[in-house]
C-alpha cells in the first residue's frame, strides 16, 4: 500500500520531541499553533493502522482535509499502540458516503460515519465548532445539541483536553498542536482545552473522562482542572446515565484501575453517583474493594486476565464480611447477600445480567465456607459451570487470609480432579461494552480460557440498550432456581 503513496520511498530518522526538557517545548493557548514537522517527531505511518491510512490517503487524494486525530495521536507520541485510529475532515458526512461505498452514519449529538473493513471499522467526524450554552437555559452550560461544522482551529478549541487536541496531517506527516497537548504529554499532566469551570458543565461526563486518564497513564492534574473536579461533582448527576456508567466501567476495567477507583472516591463520584453502595460498604469495605482491585492489577501485569463479571463482583465483596459461619444458616444469609446486592446494584443501575453474575458468585463464597466438609457437595459444585468464576474471585479476595488456608485447599484439590485447567480468565483484557449486558441475549463476546465459561459469552444487542431496552427474559427468580439446582445438592450431609 505504501508504495503507491507519494514520499513512500522517504526514510526519516526517527527522532522524538524532546520530552526531557518540556520547558523549551511551545505552550500556547491562542490561534497560532504549533507545527511539528516529521523530523521532529515519532509517529511513523507503518504504526498507523491501514484501512486508516486508506480513508486518509482517499480523502486527500479527492482534495480533502484529513487529519489522524485524539487518541491515537496521543498514544503513538506515548509509544503506546492505540486502540482506535480516528481520523477527522473537512468533508462533510454525505460526503464521506459518496466516498466511501462501505460506510454508514452513525450518532445522535453528533452524526459521524464510519468506514467499514470486514469486522472493523474507522471513525470519521467532520470537524466541528464549539456550541455555546443555550442562555435561555436559567444559567445552565450543560450541552446536549453539538452539530455545528467548523474547521481545524475550532476542533481542536472544542476537544476535552490538550492531550487529546493533537492532529497529524497526513498530507505532509507534521503534528498541529493549538492547546500546548505536546507539552502536556511530555509533563504528565491532564488539562482542559479552556477553563475546566465552564468545560465541565458543558458535558460532566469530562469529569469522568479526566479521572480515567489520569488513572491510565499515571498522569497528575494542572492545578485549575483539580479544582473544578473537587468543586463541580453535583454536576455528574445532569449526565446521561447511559455515558455515566459507561465511563466508570472503563476507568474500572482498563490498567491502573486502582488509581481510578482511588480517584473517583477520593474527588466524592462514588458517594454522588452511587450513595446506597458508599453507604453499605463504609470506608472500611471501600478499603477491600481496593485492595481487590489492586491484586486484578498485579494478575494483570503478569498478563492474566478477569471477565467483567468477576471484575464487578468485587465492588459487592465486603456485603459478605458479617458472616459468621458457626452462627448463620446457609440459605438464610445466602438470600440476605442476595437481596442487599440486587438493591444496590440496581440503584447503581447497573445491568440486571451483570447483578444476577454477581449475586451467584457471592453465593458462591458462601457455599465455599459452609459446605467445604461435606465431600458430596464439594464434588457436585466444582463441577458447576460458574465454579471457576466462583474460585478467581476467592483467590482475589480471600486467597491470602490463612484462617481460610485448610478450606480453599478442599476445594482446590476437589477441582484438579476433574483433570481439566481451572477457567475464569480470559485471554486478553475484557473489553465487552456494559451495555451489551442488557436486552435479551446480553453479555456480548468474550474469548474466555478453558470451555467452563461459555455460559458468559451472549451475544449483545447494543441497539436495544440505546432505545431504553430492559432485561427482558432474565429474571431473578430464573436465576434463582439456576443456581439453587447447584446448591441443594443430591442429599442432606451431616
Amino acid at each position: 500500500m505504501e508504495s503507491a503513496h507519494p514520499n513512500a520511498g522517504e526514510t526519516h530518522q526517527r527522532r522524538f520531541v524532546p520530552f526531557n526538557n518540556p520547558e523549551d517545548l511551545p505552550h500556547r493557548l491562542g490561534p497560532a499553533p504549533s507545527l511539528i514537522g516529521r523530523e521532529d517527531h515519532s509517529i511513523s505511518r507503518k504504526d498507523i493502522d491501514r484501512d486508516s491510512l486508506r480513508v486518509l490517503y482517499g480523502l486527500k487524494d479527492h482534495n480533502y482535509d484529513a487529519y489522524l486525530v485524539g487518541g491515537a495521536v496521543r498514544d503513538l507520541l506515548m509509544g503506546k499502540t492505540p486502540k482506535d485510529f480516528d481520523v477527522a475532515t473537512d468533508a462533510r458526512p454525505r460526503d464521506l458516503r459518496r466516498l466511501f461505498r462501505n460506510s454508514r452514519e452513525v450518532g445522535r449529538r453528533f452524526r459521524i460515519v464510519h468506514v467499514f473493513f470486514g469486522q472493523k471499522n474507522v471513525e470519521c467526524a467532520t470537524l466541528r465548532a464549539a456550541v455555546e450554552p443555550n442562555g435561555d437555559n436559567n444559567g445552565e452550560l450543560y450541552i446536549e445539541d453539538d452539530n455545528q461544522w467548523g474547521d481545524l482551529e475550532t476542533d481542536a478549541y472544542r476537544r476535552d483536553f490538550t492531550i487529546n487536541a493533537l492532529y497529524y496531517d497526513i498530507r505532509d506527516f507534521s503534528l498541529i498542536d493549538y492547546t500546548g497537548g505536546v507539552r502536556d504529554i511530555a509533563a504528565k499532566i491532564i488539562r482542559c482545552v479552556g477553563d475546566p469551570q465552564v468545560r465541565f458543565r458543558e458535558d460532566p461526563v469530562r469529569m469522568l473522562r479526566a479521572i480515567k486518564f489520569a488513572a491510565r497513564f499515571n498522569f497528575t492534574f494542572d492545578p485549575d482542572t483539580e479544582r473544578a473536579l473537587r468543586e463541580l461533582q453535583g454536576e455528574i448527576l445532569k449526565a446521561s446515565r447511559f455515558r455515566v456508567t459507561e465511563e466508570i466501567f472503563r476507568i474500572i476495567t482498563q490498567a491502573n484501575r486502582t488509581a481510578g477507583l482511588k480517584m473517583l472516591v477520593d474527588f466524592g463520584f462514588m458517594g454522588v453517583l452511587y450513595p446506597d453502595w458508599t453507604v453499605a460498604l463504609g470506608e472500611a469495605g471501600i478499603e477491600q474493594v481496593i485492595d481487590y482491585f489492586t491484586a486484578i492489577d498485579k494478575a494483570a501485569e503478569a498478563e492474566c486476565y478477569f471477565p467483567l463479571e468477576v471484575i464487578t463482583t468485587g465492588l459487592f465483596i465486603p456485603l459478605l464480611d458479617s458472616v459468621d459461619v458457626s452462627r448463620d444458616q446457609f440459605h438464610k444469609v445466602a438470600a440476605r447477600v442476595t437481596q442487599e446486592v440486587r438493591s444496590v446494584g440496581n440503584r447503581m443501575d447497573l445491568p440486571k445480567r451483570l447483578v444476577n453474575s454477581a449475586v451467584e458468585i457471592l453465593r458462591g463464597q458462601l457455599y465455599l465456607l459452609f459446605f467445604a466438609h461435606q465431600n458430596k457437595r464439594v464434588r457436585r459444585y466444582v463441577s458447576a459451570p460458574f465454579f471457576d468464576l466462583v474460585w478467581r474471585v476467592n483467590q482475589l479476595a480471600f486467597g491470602d487470609l490463612p484462617e481460610l488456608a485448610e478450606i480453599n485447599e478442599v476445594w482446590l484439590s476437589a477441582r484438579k480432579s476433574l483433570g481439566s485447567p481451572i477457567g475464569g480468565t480470559v485471554d486478553s483484557p475484557d473489553r465487552r461494552d456494559i451495555f451489551s449486558f442488557r436486552g435479551k441475549t446480553g453479555g456480548g463476546r468474550h474469548g474466555h480460557t478453558g470451555r467452563r465459561d461459555r455460559r458468559f459469552a451472549r451475544d449483545a444487542v447494543l441497539d436495544e440498550v440505546l432505545e431504553g431496552a430492559e432485561d427482558e427474559g432474565f429474571d431473578d427468580e430464573s436465576i434463582d432456581q439456576e443456581t439453587a439446582t447447584w446448591e441443594d445438592g443430591d442429599e442432606a450431609e451431616g
